[in-house]
């Protein structure tokens, strides 16, 4: 088969790669790079091979080595029959695309643009694309729909921890501890110095340098890649999602023990994540549950974008996002009121779950440079989500334009009485993982306020924003209570992490106040 071959005779494999506009040699370099990110020792493609597969000029791959079938597959997200028989997709749109016969307006104008820009498909394409989904899904009966959803959230947060194990091997040092006497396995990768912390946040030992604005690992959406993005796009529209496509801090390097914190931040896109990293919550909720009919499970985006632990812990090589998931604790006489959302239906994550509040994504609002460090996110999102002020990064744009909305003097009076009290609450983290689920970064932090005089005066204030749909309030005196909550199967594995490591922390912070269940860390 040579160049002047028409194009559609050309192999499929042949076709993506010129759609990358890779040569010969820098696809066998793409493919080098993704077997080190699976860990596929076993993978040796020549450039002899790979030319054959191009052209399509294999007539069995029994003598095929599976490491680089395997790979091959990952990188470009078709099986690898498929992949070496002649490209017989539509050369305008592809042929899964739903078609509208008027084009509606669209929200997620800015999500399109990001699709078309890391993948084969022009801006109008991918414009009708999720238009045409969306028609589709807005006329689906809405008892179909909720079936859907329904059956995606029967697969609880034990569930998926255990199919995530199970995908990434029983030697995956996922988070374990046993609380009253029961076992609980997270999707959180930590280590033995990521745990167990009380590491005070927003001093000298929180080190976070600016960015230095490198750019992130190139990313390029395959057909399937593109088409579950669509879907996504989709969804979104039709169920009224809140989705703005906000920088994001992306983890590029982290150092931390329960001495200190040394991180770097680099800044991506939302998009970057919610169009790749975050479908794969989804594809594990509607694929997994036929591992119990033992039936074959195949996640072929998980291969491609979260394939091994070592690629889960590859910041440098990865857009990983995340942020910071809290244990609010606020003294009251002789107790401390602990508070636990439950997630709304238009976040992005997470979505009715239980969880900490706040919950946030580490991001910049107006000052990449100077908002690097966690506890900065942590007090800003705590006075969004618990003291009344106006979303900065989401629904609320009057902030956009401000310089510094951020300054003191926007502080709330809760926030400005803490501010001027700083011995009387704190910050600290006191756990960090890796959420395999999503392959997220998640900063576990305790806030606690200690003068009872904060809840007396501020109290009646606390009010969830538009991210949960309900608080609920605890007692640290209330042992049953608490161990009842933990084992609740709504809990989001994140969220879970953050609490437990929390009350860990509360309970050597103040014995007289607590009676909480013990938590004992498995190695």
């Amino acid at each position: 088969m040579t160049g002047t071959t028409p194009r559609s005779e050309w192999t499929l494999l042949k076709a993506l790669v010129r759609e990358r506009r890779l040569t010969v040699q820098e696809t066998l370099g793409v493919l080098e790079r993704r077997a080190q990110q699976m860990g596929e020792r076993g993978y040796a493609l020549s450039d002899r091979q790979l030319r054959r597969w191009l052209a399509g000029d294999v007539s069995s791959l029994d003598g095929a080595r599976p490491a680089n079938v395997r790979v091959a597959e990952a990188e470009f997200g078709w099986p690898i029959d498929l992949l070496l028989v002649a490209d017989k997709r539509p050369q305008s749109r592809p042929e899964w695309s739903p078609r509208s016969a008027e084009i509606r307006e669209l929200r997620t104008n800015d999500f399109i643009s990001w699709l078309a820009s890391h993948s084969a498909l022009d801006f109008e394409e991918t414009y009708r694309l999720v238009a045409g989904a969306t028609d589709e899904l807005a006329v689906t009966p809405p008892v179909v729909r909720a079936t859907r959803e329904h059956a995606r959230s029967q697969f609880d947060r034990e569930s998926i921890a255990e199919t995530v194990a199970e995908y990434y091997g029983s030697s995956a040092p996922f988070y374990r501890a046993r609380v009253g006497g029961r076992l609980l396995r997270l999707s959180v990768l930590t280590d033995h110095d990521w745990t167990g912390l009380s590491l005070a946040l927003g001093g000298a030992d929180e080190n976070c340098p600016p960015p230095s604005h490198r750019d992130g690992p190139a990313l390029y959406l395959g057909e399937h890649q593109v088409r579950v993005a669509v879907e996504r796009l989709a969804e979104a529209e039709v169920n009224d999602t809140v989705m703005i496509n906000n920088p994001l801090y992306r983890l590029s390097g982290i150092d931390i023990d329960d001495s200190h914190l040394s991180a770097r931040f680099e800044c991506t896109d939302f998009a970057a994540y919610a169009l790749t990293a975050d479908l794969l919550e989804t594809e594990l909720r509607d694929r997994a549950p036929r591992r119990l009919q033992r039936e074959p499970v195949l996640m072929p985006l998980r291969d491609a974008w979260l394939p091994t632990v070592a690629s889960g812990l590859a910041f440098e090589d990865r857009i990983c996002v995340g942020g910071a998931v809290c244990l609010v604790a606020i003294a009251d006489g002789e107790q401390y009121q602990l508070l636990v959302q439950e997630r709304s239906n238009q976040v992005v994550n997470v979505t009715g779950a239980l969880a900490g509040i706040p919950k946030a994504f580490h991001q910049p609002i107006v000052d990449a440079y100077g908002e690097t460090r966690i506890s900065t996110t942590v007090e800003r999102e705590m006075e969004e989500e618990l003291l009344g002020r106006p979303d900065l990064e989401q629904r609320s744009g009057v902030h956009l334009p401000r310089a510094a909305p951020l300054h003191p003097l926007n502080a709330s009076p809760p926030m400005a009485w803490l501010r001027a009290h700083p011995d009387a609450w704190r910050i600290e983290c006191t756990g960090f993982g890796v959420n395999m689920l999503t392959g997220t970064y998640e900063f576990a932090c305790l806030v606690v306020i200690d003068d009872p005089t904060w809840w007396s005066t501020f109290g009646h204030l606390l009010e969830a924003n538009w991210e949960a749909v309900r608080l609920r309030r605890y007692s640290s005196l209330d042992h049953d209570g608490v161990l009842h909550l933990m084992d609740d199967p709504r809990w989001s594995n994140e969220g879970l992490f953050a609490f437990v490591e929390g009350i860990r922390r509360l309970g050597e912070l103040n014995s007289s106040c607590v009676r909480l269940p013990v938590i004992e860390r498995v190695s």
